[in-house]
């Protein structure tokens, strides 16, 4: 969790510092899902992430320098360059990739989990979505083809109750609710605290037991709070829409407060939380030098592994 924070905190400098302009979404405040969820998979199960695809990488154990270099375009990023910020992929790890377009990581999960059934690997595919993107109709219809192949697949919703310009009861119906949709189609449903690793991770333990014991595909609902903007490292609380998750109730539950007091209480001392804390952010400060100083994709591989017609 820290590494994800810390990570995101000098990216947010380095993009103000240096003008960077790329499409960048970051996710300061929903650690605790990301480290939470993949606490307790194995090293053989997938992920699929989205365009705010930072955290479910590094939880999933991506290389961090390869990151870096991506969403600075150089060639030894994860897609050597070409791919930015929303199309991180570290196969070495399962991370199999990310999708920008909403809701799409949700159908291409399934695809991975069907073929970790049929070829009867014995993996979970994990496939990450936004409460907005879990609207989507091709959701709805994964749940259906997922629950009717009984496919090994846990599928996770970071709810920070709002989007980007509108707010929840602007967009739903009255009675809108996804535990009743989820369990319409017959998937087992659970609801955690996404500010608490401790509540993510003992729930995620839940699902994924059933979904290893042939039980089929299950939804995890987190409420969360994002605490950036939607895009761009910038804050829009002066929009006006956020209403339940105000800049002081964003602090009083921030993920990386709640855990270091989990930390103090276990016995960790503040010399120990502090020490941890510089170590990590030079790392990440290394991996942002080792950035600055790769190449550029060359001019002759503009085309290379780009599927176009």
């Amino acid at each position: 969790m820290l590494l994800l924070r810390v990570a995101e905190e000098e990216l947010v400098q380095l993009y103000l510092d240096e003008k960077l302009f790329s499409m960048v979404h970051f996710y300061v405040g929903q650690e605790a899902v990301g480290v939470g969820v993949c606490s307790q998979l194995n090293p053989d199960d997938k992920v699929l992430s989205t365009h705010r695809s930072h955290g479910h990488y590094l939880a999933k154990g991506g290389d961090l320098k390869r990151m870096v270099c991506e969403l600075l375009g150089r060639s030894n990023g994860a897609a050597r360059g070409k791919g930015g910020s929303m199309h991180m992929i570290d196969k070495s790890v399962n991370f199999v990739g990310s999708t920008p377009l909403l809701g799409s990581a949700v159908p291409l999960a399934a695809g991975v989990a069907f073929e970790e059934k049929y070829n009867k690997k014995g993996g979970v595919a994990v496939g990450f979505m936004g409460d907005g993107a879990s609207e989507e109709g091709v959701v709805y219809e994964t749940y259906n083809l997922a629950a009717l192949y009984e496919l090994p697949l846990l599928l996770v919703i970071e709810n920070n109750t709002w989007s980007v310009n509108s707010n929840i009861n602007e967009r739903r119906g009255k009675k809108y609710d996804i535990a009743t949709i989820a369990k319409g189609f017959g998937l087992p449903y659970l609801r955690a605290d996404g500010n608490d690793f401790n509540d993510v991770s003992t729930k995620a333990a839940e699902l994924l037991k059933g979904i290893r014991a042939g039980g089929g595909p299950a939804v995890l609902e987190c409420l969360v709070y994002r605490h950036m903007a939607h895009s761009t490292p910038l804050m829009d609380d002066k929009q006006g829409l956020r209403r339940e998750d105000t800049l002081e109730r964003r602090l009083e539950r921030d993920s990386m407060k709640l855990m270091r007091a989990e930390l103090v209480k276990a016995g960790s001392t503040e010399a120990e939380i502090k020490d941890l804390e510089e170590a990590t952010r030079r790392e990440v400060r290394e991996a942002i030098e080792f950035a600055k100083a790769s190449p550029y994709p060359q001019q002759e591989e503009m085309f290379t592994d780009v599927f176009y017609e």
